[in-house]
């Protein structure tokens, strides 16, 4: 099975670059897969991640931890 897409949405930033989280499925299971695009030149520099689902509480919660410590609320 090859990867389906069920859901995306994206944001850009004041800075330029573009976010896509896009939510899909395979046949190992369901996955965000988070892109960061950027701008040179006439053509994007793309990158990503993927997070399976199982492990997305986790991630969001690390996100928050990282979050916290740039407002300066280390733990």
């Amino acid at each position: 099975m090859a990867d389906v897409e069920i859901h995306s949405f994206r944001f850009k930033t004041q800075r330029g670059k573009t976010f896509f989280f896009d939510i899909k499925q395979n046949r190992n299971g369901k996955f965000v897969k988070i892109t960061e695009s950027i701008p040179q030149g006439g053509s994007y520099h793309r990158t990503f991640i993927t997070v399976p689902e199982e492990s997305l509480k986790e991630f969001a919660g690390a996100l928050g931890q990282v979050e916290e410590f740039l407002k300066g609320d280390k733990e």
